[in-house]
C-alpha cells in the first residue's frame, strides 16, 4: 500500500473517517480529482463522448464540469451541456468559468428534483454518482426515462482498489450491476485515492 502522502488523496472526511458525498462539500474538498493523475478518468468519459458524437449532454452530479475542459481540449466544441449538482460551491466556479459559453448550462440541484433542458438528450453523464444510491438502478432508469435518453456514460469506483485504506469503507457497485447492460467497459487505472475506476458506455 503506497502512502496517501506520494499519490492525490481527498481531503474531506466523516466523524467515523469515512469519504462521503456530502451534499455541501468545498471546491478543493475533491481536487484530488482535478490533478494530472486523474486525467486518465474523464479522458475515457470525452473519448466515448466524442466517438458517438454526442451533441445533448446532462451532466448529474457534475461537481464543476471537468468534462467540459477535456472535450474543449479535444476541440469537441459543438454541443449543448447541462449539468447540475447539490454543493453550491463547484457549480458557482463552473458558472464564472464557462460564462462566456451559451451551450454550457450548471445549476445547483437535486437529482431528485430533475429540470427538463432546451435541446434533445442523447448522452447522460453518471460520474460517480450512482453509488450513493441503495437503489442505484432505480435511480439510473428514472433519469434515463425522464430525460427520454438511451445512452448513458458511467464513471463508479471498482470494488477492488490499489489505492485505499482499509479504515474507510469502500463504496462501490462495480459488482452489483448486471442489469446494467454496457455498450462497453473499461477499468481505467489512475494514480491517485480509488483510482481504479469502471468507465462503462450505455
Amino acid at each position: 500500500m503506497i502512502s496517501k502522502k506520494s499519490i492525490p488523496w481527498p481531503t474531506i472526511t466523516t466523524k467515523t473517517g469515512e469519504i462521503p458525498m456530502q451534499r455541501k462539500y468545498g471546491l478543493r474538498d475533491m481536487s484530488y480529482l482535478d490533478t494530472l493523475q486523474a486525467k486518465p478518468i474523464f479522458e475515457k468519459q470525452a473519448e466515448i463522448i466524442i466517438k458517438n458524437n454526442y451533441k445533448g449532454i446532462v451532466d448529474i452530479g457534475c461537481r464543476h464540469g471537468p468534462i467540459n475542459d477535456f472535450l474543449h481540449e479535444k476541440n469537441y466544441k459543438d454541443y449543448q451541456y447541462y449539468g447540475f449538482d447539490t454543493s453550491p460551491e463547484p457549480i458557482e466556479y463552473a458558472q464564472k468559468r464557462w460564462i462566456k459559453e451559451n451551450n454550457i448550462e450548471y445549476e445547483v440541484r437535486d437529482w431528485a428534483e430533475l429540470k427538463q433542458v432546451d435541446f434533445k438528450v442523447d448522452c447522460i453523464i453518471f460520474s460517480g454518482v450512482l453509488l450513493y444510491e441503495k437503489d442505484h438502478y432505480k435511480m439510473f432508469t428514472d433519469i434515463m426515462n425522464y430525460y427520454n435518453c438511451k445512452n448513458a456514460v458511467i464513471q463508479e469506483p471498482y470494488h477492488t482498489q490499489k489505492y485505499y485504506e482499509e479504515k474507510l469503507k469502500l463504496k462501490s457497485i462495480t459488482n452489483d450491476m448486471q442489469q446494467y447492460k454496457f455498450k462497453e467497459q473499461t477499468i481505467v487505472e489512475a494514480e491517485i485515492f480509488c483510482g481504479r475506476r469502471l468507465i462503462a458506455h450505455i
